[in-house]
């Protein structure tokens, strides 16, 4: 097997620690944490047992590290939230001073779905609890379709034995 440099990899770089010493490093996130590891040359017996040695975690990782759904991605809760439920918020616009409730999705590749309830029609606990339901309704569409953007990441993620070659 001959590793060409030029290949794109999933989570895989090749770098240089020093003069002579180069490694592979595998490099992704997860939920949140990043996971990476480096596969020096020296170590591995040369550069394709590192870059071998490399693949093979990565698969592992990727394998045993799940990606966030984009359903869960949906439900994280912001720091800038001020309803304290995710993607429902209260907007106040010239037409309603007394104000709304709007339950809103955006998702990737997606129109954006908002759905608004009127304090004044409903009162105000009420259109809380219909964009909360609402929202949740959005929700419940999704599925579990992993959150990830790399192209190579969502082809890894649809594959159960993710290989280089699959990549590729």
């Amino acid at each position: 097997m001959s590793v060409k440099q030029d290949e794109q990899q999933y989570a895989i770089h090749r770098l240089q620690a020093g003069k002579q010493a180069w490694y592979y490093l595998v490099s992704f996130a997860r939920n949140g944490a990043t996971i990476s590891k480096r596969f020096y040359d020296g170590r591995h017996g040369g550069q394709e047992g590192a870059y071998r040695a490399a693949v093979a975690w990565r698969d592992e990782q990727l394998r045993t590290v799940p990606a966030l759904s984009v359903k869960d991605f949906c439900e994280l809760r912001r720091s800038n939230n001020a309803s304290g439920r995710p993607g429902v918020t209260f907007a106040t616009p010239a037409r309603q001073p007394e104000g709304i409730w709007q339950a809103k999705l955006r998702v990737k590749g997606s129109p954006t779905r908002c759905k608004s309830f009127s304090v004044k029609e409903y009162g105000y606990g009420r259109a809380l609890e219909l964009a909360t339901a609402a929202r949740a309704a959005m929700l419940a569409e999704l599925g579990s379709v992993p959150y990830l953007h790399d192209p190579l990441a969502i082809q890894a993620a649809a594959s159960s034995t993710c290989t280089d070659k699959d990549l590729l």
